[in-house]
């Protein structure tokens, strides 16, 4: 039986350790879509558009305040906490259990707010936690794209059914029995976590803070969040302003949850379609390609909204926002693969999430018309493309110096790791290594180059630490100073 449940399990998810994730993100993907529609049932569905505002003003203003303070916590707790991601989980999960089940008894209290922030909190440390936990789940790191690609199937299509049932909730019983249900799923989720193997540590050496700060602040790096931003932010607006629309039109409350699982839909499809585009384009033009998509979609609603309209945007949504989170992970994960896993999804994860709830709060405050909300997304996104366009143009024509650096960016860190391991000699060498791939990109002074060599030959001689921490250093500052 062992044997059949790992053989189905690689072919699941590409790895037999890897395929006990598959429940826990089944049943918090659940959970999420049940606690979803409770929020959308609750400031919502259940008042008028004009009494809706206030409510959904308040909810977005509590759930962004704060994350800023959160984005720098989460992160270096889940990296620091050495063998305990299986641990956070467990806790992260637990805890929107039991959140679910007060929330469901102050739906219409100002209690409300605090909680729900709170569930969000939970909410993103389950995130972080689990990308930190998945590659020490992995035997092959050839199978993480597989793996993370399935549990993402996996979670749209649980999601999807959780909507789906929890909008017959809604209409039966409230969104207090919806959030009921999702506490259900909650703790099926983290007593599936429970059973997750130990965490084993990482094989790989970290980078050195100046790395780890440099690669995140990469050019790459930076035009993906970027991008990835522009499609959250588009996300957040399209949500909240095609469901007043819909509201206001005296349209169901079927059709606007519809609309959800579309976008739910688009997201499950974007699974299949990225991999498929990564192998023509690279993760930079699915990005803009995503954006592009959304734009269309939108600007043809624009013409002519209706129920049809509505649905082709939220499924084009969908499959944006999956296959850029692709396309971005990847970026990250090539461009910037020293990082500490925690601290980077954390804060990652919160711009995006800011991203998200900017986007929403622009269109509850703005209260545009459905074909000017429409347009005015649709030239946002399309100069946001232009822009990325232009400026993709513009690197091809420029001096391949920028993308070159990464030789040296590499060395430097090499010798971090290195000095780390008490060997400062060796550190030094390769730091010069770093200098001299360097000089061939910026034209450093020759001067300068041998004055770096002739320190070091004094300070590996008379065994002085100080002076080759201090060559490290520097070397440190200009490969700085040719990355920006």
């Amino acid at each position: 039986m062992a044997t059949n449940s790992g053989g189905i399990g690689r072919r699941l998810l590409g790895d037999a350790r890897a395929s006990r994730m598959f429940p826990v993100q089944a049943f918090h993907s659940m959970g999420e879509g049940l606690f979803a529609v409770s929020l959308v049932g609750s400031l919502f569905f259940n008042v008028s558009v004009d009494a809706a505002r206030p409510r959904i003003l308040l909810y977005l203003a509590i759930t962004m305040a704060p994350f800023a303070v959160l984005a720098p916590l989460i992160g270096p707790v889940i990296d620091k906490f050495k063998g305990g991601h299986r641990a956070i989980l467990i806790l992260s999960i637990g805890g929107r259990a039991a959140m679910a089940l007060l929330l469901a008894t102050q739906l219409k209290t100002l209690l409300l707010y605090p909680q729900a922030f709170v569930m969000v909190v939970l909410a993103k440390v389950y995130g972080v936690a689990r990308n930190a936990l998945v590659p020490s789940l992995v035997d092959d790191r050839d199978h993480l794209v597989v793996v993370n690609s399935h549990l993402a199937r996996v979670g749209a299509v649980a999601g999807v059914i959780a909507a789906v049932g929890g909008i017959g909730i809604l209409e039966l019983g409230g969104a207090g029995w919806v959030l009921r249900a999702g506490a259900v799923c909650y703790g099926l989720g983290a007593i599936a976590a429970s059973r997750l193997p130990p965490h084993r540590a990482p094989d790989a050496i970290t980078g050195s803070p100046v790395v780890e700060a440099t690669e995140m602040h990469g050019p790459g790096v930076l035009a993906a969040t970027k991008g990835m931003a522009g499609i959250r932010m588009a996300t957040g607006f399209t949500v909240f302003h095609v469901g007043f629309t819909l509201k206001s039109a005296g349209e169901p409350s079927l059709l606007i949850g519809s609309v959800v699982g579309m976008t739910a839909l688009g997201g499950f499809a974007g699974t299949f379609v990225a991999p498929r585009l990564r192998r023509r384009w690279d993760p930079q033009l699915m990005i803009t390609a995503s954006l592009l998509l959304v734009a269309l979609v939108a600007s043809v609603a624009a013409l002519r909204f209706h129920a049809s309209t509505a649905l082709a945007l939220g499924a084009a949504l969908g499959l944006a926002g999956s296959v850029g989170r692709r396309a971005f992970d990847g970026v990250v994960q090539v461009e910037a693969p020293h990082t500490q896993r925690g601290q980077a999804f954390a804060g990652l994860e919160t711009r995006l999430e800011v991203a998200w709830v900017i986007g929403a709060l622009i269109a509850v405050i703005a209260r545009a018309p459905d074909w000017l909300g429409l347009l005015l997304l649709t030239t946002g996104l399309g100069l946001l493309s232009a822009d990325r366009l232009i400026g993709r143009w513009t690197a091809s024509h420029l001096p391949l110096a920028s993308t070159r650096v990464a030789v040296p960016l590499r060395l430097l860190e090499t010798a971090e790791a290195v000095a780390a391991q008490g060997d400062r000699q060796q550190a030094v060498l390769v730091a010069l290594a770093a200098a001299d791939a360097l000089a061939t990109i910026e034209a450093l002074p020759t001067d300068e180059i041998a004055s770096l060599r002739r320190r070091a030959i004094e300070a590996s001689a008379s065994n002085n630490q100080e002076v080759e921490d201090q060559l490290i250093r520097e070397v440190h500052e200009l490969v700085i100073q040719a990355v920006k």
